[in-house]
């Protein structure tokens, strides 16, 4: 949508008028919009529930996306009867073809929560799940490892920081599990258009959007225990390294735990290298590595 006087397309959205204008010039560019919202006002949370007239949304991470009916057992004279339609209708909602899917989707809810995925990372790892199991993917392999390295492999995709070093780690994967499952991903991936779309950039099959320092500075602060302001002034030095190409060719791991070693000794919170170094599963050297770098680049003088 761009504005028809000056060509902008910074368009906002008036929804008391029901318009769309354009935040250069104030020209109206559509109106007479329709409100796709209900038609009534919601107070709390047993307003809204009273008055709605639809259950939840569509998800990927339920084995029938969602769509589904539900017994009630309120007020009725055959109590019996209802408790058995509710078992029925339980035995029938999972069909001996989907008993797979619902046991991938299940540890892959379990999973996800315990890494701490959005939302959004589960519905598209739940989507390359479904795909695996379709295409005869999931077969002869451990499930939580698959699991594992699709949520790596989609959060990757989202520029989410998650290594692979961590998923082997947590499930205690041989090399060779961890490069089966991920080859099974990536052709998964790569045979579905929707996750091939330009934005996600997969190049290869592989996802070409690693995080940049600046998206471990959060996760590093939170495994050492540092203070906010360290995080704060960290993710500042991270985006000027970063914007600078200062940090190309470098492993962006290491350089956020330097980045933020650096951090906490200018502002006397420090860690210790060592300390740094096995909370994050890297070496001391690489951080030492990458600390002398940045404050040599800085041209900064640190008193220890």
């Amino acid at each position: 949508m761009k504005c028809q006087v000056c060509g902008g397309e910074e368009i906002i959205f008036d929804p008391s008028r029901g318009i769309y204008v354009c935040k250069n010039d104030g020209v109206v560019v559509e109106d007479h919009i329709i409100d796709q919202g209900p038609e009534w006002r919601e107070f709390d949370s047993a307003d809204r529930n009273k008055k709605r007239r639809v259950g939840s949304g569509v998800t990927e991470r339920v084995h029938d996306k969602g769509f589904t009916t539900v017994i009630g057992g309120g007020k009725v004279k055959d109590r019996l009867k209802v408790i058995r339609l509710q078992r029925l209708q339980n035995k029938s909602r999972v069909t001996s073809k989907d008993k797979k899917l619902v046991t991938f989707l299940s540890i892959l809810n379990g999973e996800a929560a315990r890494m701490g995925l959005p939302n959004y990372v589960k519905e598209e790892a739940a989507f390359v799940i479904r795909r695996l199991v379709e295409m005869g993917l999931a077969r002869r392999i451990d499930m939580y490892v698959l699991v594992g390295i699709t949520l790596f492999y989609v959060a990757r995709m989202n520029r989410i920081p998650v290594q692979l070093n961590e998923i082997k780690e947590m499930y205690n994967a041989s090399s060779k599990t961890i490069w089966d499952c991920l080859d099974r991903v990536q052709f998964a991936v790569k045979s579905d258009i929707g996750l091939t779309r330009p934005e996600k950039q997969i190049i290869n099959g592989y996802p070409n959007r690693a995080p940049t320092p600046l998206e471990y500075i959060p996760k590093i602060v939170g495994k050492t225990n540092l203070p906010q302001p360290v995080e704060t002034k960290a993710a500042e030095i991270a985006e000027l390294l970063y914007r600078s190409g200062l940090t190309s060719g470098k492993g962006y791991l290491p350089t956020a735990a330097a980045i933020v070693y650096l951090v906490s000794a200018l502002l006397d919170t420090k860690k210790t290298q060592k300390e740094m170094a096995e909370s994050l599963k890297v070496t001391e050297v690489t951080i030492r590595n990458r600390y002398k770098e940045i404050i040599d680049s800085l041209d900064i003088d640190v008193l220890l």
